[in-house]
């Protein structure tokens, strides 16, 4: 629920970038001199001090640069005072938040008597608490300090209050600061691409818009399983019961089911790429997770690709062997995924038979989990989830990240139908980073969806059976 909005000024709810698109050019035309071709590129990284000087330089003004900028600033004032309009809509969405209790306030890098002077006669100056200006917090939008002491005015927390800016860095200060966002379109902006990608929310009317989140996605890497219960198609069930929009890479094609696996048809390390490439080009995943990578080509071209595309929010379940005891990786592959698909992986995955591969040593209790999980980490720099699913006592797991460890316990459930459960979990846990929760959170929802859907106990085939990734809809 949305509880508090911090609105930026310029371009965000007031139509006034113009001004500082044209005010070097409009100058110089008030003392009579014709702008030169280019000059505003020219003043796009100037202060108003440079500015004033290019002035004298470059166009034989006689004036000093105190009196330049003081020219300029009364220009400005008077556009702000008499002249700047509110974005189309802007009056009714103010009133709308309003009615709905939402707590609002102004950070902005005007000064505050021309952000009030403008707001005032654009008669919203009323919806405001507080203008939060650069220069009263001493720091620009390159520092999420004006959001910080917006927010803490305002009284509500990060996840439940929206920052609303047309500037992408200002955007990506406030969401990496763990704030909502809303991207505003203004002409004057050219990374709209971004912005929309980036943001939690984007607006080009504020007429139309509503409060509606861009639903996240996610893309898994993996093989296709023709019965069903695990691969792609456990991971595509299992983002859409997230409410996560699911996209796919098929690494392989496999005969399978419940009773064990017939034959693999892997996919071409080029049409690998091609899938890829199609889905990163259009629609970018928030996170990723990657399942059976048969081959090491294969493996390449997934590290080349994220590389490429700077993926974010990767899991990584390194598949080695099928429930049914079906090997599903050759050793070469092995390597090129833990050596360069690893470092760059939000966390990996393994089970105990996975973990001793890779750290080799033999896991028999939880201090040699507690011990491989360590070797991993420190080998390959990622985060570990050590599942003890396919320990006899308990389901417990161990993360291990940045030097600590985490347990997270869990009840074994008599239930032999646990076809998918590692696909299962690895993309819950993609499933929720792409919805912004942390890593540990986005373990601890993971293992309570896996949970539930074994003990939903569905009873399918005649070997060991799928989960039920849809259970809460027997509810």
């Amino acid at each position: 629920m949305i509880k508090g909005a911090i609105f930026d000024l310029d371009g965000t709810i007031l139509d006034s970038m113009f001004i500082w698109d044209s005010i070097g050019e409009d100058y110089l035309r008030s003392l009579g001199k014709e702008p030169k071709e280019n000059l505003k590129e020219t003043f796009k990284t100037f202060t108003l001090e440079e500015s004033a000087k290019y002035y004298i330089d470059n166009y034989g003004i006689t004036l000093s640069v105190d009196e330049i900028i003081n020219g300029v600033n009364k220009m400005v004032e008077e556009y702000y005072v008499e002249k700047i309009q509110l974005k189309k809509g802007v009056h009714k969405f103010l009133e709308k938040l309003k009615e709905k209790g939402v707590k609002m306030c102004i950070a902005t890098v005007t000064d505050e008597h021309l952000a009030r002077a403008a707001l005032k006669r654009c008669g919203v100056e009323k919806y405001f608490s507080k203008i939060f200006t650069c220069e009263s917090v001493r720091c620009g939008k390159e520092n999420p300090k004006i959001y910080r002491e917006a927010q803490k005015h305002l009284g509500t927390e990060k996840s439940e209050t929206i920052v609303f800016e047309d500037a992408l860095h200002a955007l990506k200060t406030a969401k990496d600061d763990g704030f909502k966002v809303a991207a505003v379109y203004d002409k004057y902006e050219i990374k709209q691409d971004e912005m929309k990608e980036f943001s939690d929310y984007y607006i080009t009317d504020f007429e139309n818009f509503s409060f509606k989140p861009k639903m996240k996605t996610s893309l898994t890497i993996a093989g296709s399983d023709s019965s069903g219960g695990a691969g792609i198609q456990a991971d595509i069930k299992t983002m859409c019961a997230h409410g996560v929009y699911a996209m796919s890479a098929i690494t392989a094609l496999t005969a399978q089911n419940t009773l064990g696996v017939r034959s693999i048809f892997p996919s071409s390390p080029d049409f690998l790429k091609e899938q890829l490439d199609a889905v990163f080009e259009d629609i970018f995943p928030d996170s990723v997770k990657i399942g059976m990578v048969s081959s090491k080509e294969l493996a390449e071209v997934i590290y080349d690709r994220l590389k490429f595309y700077n993926a974010k929010n990767i899991v990584v379940d390194p598949v080695m062997v099928a429930t049914s005891g079906s090997t599903l990786i050759k050793t070469d592959a092995i390597k090129v995924l833990a050596d360069k698909i690893f470092p760059i992986a939000t966390v990996v995955t393994p089970n105990i038979f996975e973990a001793e591969v890779l750290s080799g040593i033999k896991i028999c209790d939880d201090k040699d989990m507690i011990k491989a999980a360590k070797i991993i980490n420190e080998m390959y720099g990622c985060s570990v989830l050590l599942k003890g699913g396919h320990s006899k006592n308990n389901a417990n797991d161990i993360l291990y990240e940045n030097g600590m460890h985490m347990w997270f316990e869990g009840e074994r459930i008599d239930n032999p139908n646990a076809h998918g459960t590692g696909c299962t979990l690895s993309s819950a846990i993609a499933s929720n980073l792409a919805k912004g929760y942390s890593l540990e959170e986005s373990v601890k929802k993971a293992k309570d969806y896996v949970y539930n859907a074994l003990l939903d106990g569905l009873d399918l085939g005649k070997g060991l059976g799928p989960l039920n990734h849809m259970f809460f809809l027997n509810e």
